[in-house]
C-alpha cells in the first residue's frame, strides 16, 4: 500500500469515528438563566435603598429639561461671510408603493416624486445661530414675503431667542434640515420659487459691512 492509500484509508477512518456516537461524559445540569425582570427589580431596590436611584432621576430630569431649552447645537456651521445661493430639489425615489385611504396605490415603489407638486412651499425658513447678537438683531430687521414663517435656530437658548425676538422659535435637532437642504451657513434663508417645483436657499451676512 503506497503512502497516498493509507493516507485515504485514515482520514475514512477518522471520520467514521467522529461519526460514532461516543456516548455521554461527565455531569450535566439543566441551563439556569436568572429572569430579567427580577434582575432589574433587584437592581433598582439596591438603588432606591441606597439614594442612587433619586440621584440618577434628579440627574435625567435635569439633563431632559437642559436639552430642551438649548438643545446640542448643528455641528459644522459657520457664520454667512459673502451672499451666495443654491436651487434645492426636494424630490425623494420611493423605497415602497403609497396607498390612498382607501388602499388604492398612487405611486410605486422607484417612482421618483416631488411633495411640493402636492402640498406647495408658501412659507418662509430663517436658519440662524441665536447665540450670535449679529444675528438674532439681523432677524428682527427681517420682513418676509410670505404670510407664514419660521426662526430655526441651529445653536442657542430657545427661550432666550423667544424673548428677543418675541417669535415662536424652532431648533434643527440633530441637523436634519440642514444636512437635507445643504445649509452649512447662517443666516440662511428658504424660500418657494415661483414655479413652485423647487426651494431658494440664500446664505445672506447678518453684519452690516460684510
Amino acid at each position: 500500500m503506497n503512502r497516498a492509500a493509507a493516507f485515504l484509508l485514515a482520514v475514512a477512518g477518522m471520520q467514521s469515528v467522529t461519526a460514532a456516537d461516543l456516548g455521554t461524559w461527565g455531569d450535566l445540569w439543566p441551563v439556569r438563566e436568572q429572569d430579567m425582570l427580577t434582575v432589574i427589580t433587584g437592581r433598582l431596590e439596591a438603588l432606591q435603598q441606597t439614594g442612587e436611584l433619586g440621584r440618577k432621576m434628579d440627574a435625567f430630569k435635569e439633563r431632559v429639561v437642559r436639552n430642551s431649552l438649548r438643545p446640542p447645537a448643528v455641528e459644522g456651521i459657520s457664520p454667512t461671510e459673502r451672499y451666495s445661493s443654491r436651487l434645492f430639489d426636494p424630490s425623494v425615489r420611493l423605497t415602497a408603493d403609497i396607498r390612498d385611504n382607501e388602499g388604492r396605490v398612487f405611486a410605486r415603489k422607484g417612482d421618483v416624486m416631488n411633495p411640493l407638486q402636492y402640498v406647495p412651499f408658501n412659507q418662509t425658513l430663517y436658519f440662524i445661530n441665536g447665540d450670535d447678537p449679529d444675528q438674532v438683531a439681523w432677524m428682527l430687521k427681517q420682513t418676509p414675503q410670505t404670510l407664514e414663517s419660521k426662526i430655526i435656530l441651529v445653536r442657542g437658548s430657545i427661550p432666550d431667542a423667544q424673548t428677543a425676538l418675541d417669535s415662536r422659535i424652532y431648533f434643527d435637532q440633530n441637523g436634519v434640515l440642514c444636512q437635507r437642504m445643504g445649509i452649512d451657513k447662517v443666516p440662511a434663508r428658504v424660500t418657494g420659487t415661483p414655479d413652485g417645483r423647487l426651494l431658494k436657499v440664500e446664505f445672506l451676512v447678518a453684519k452690516e459691512g460684510q
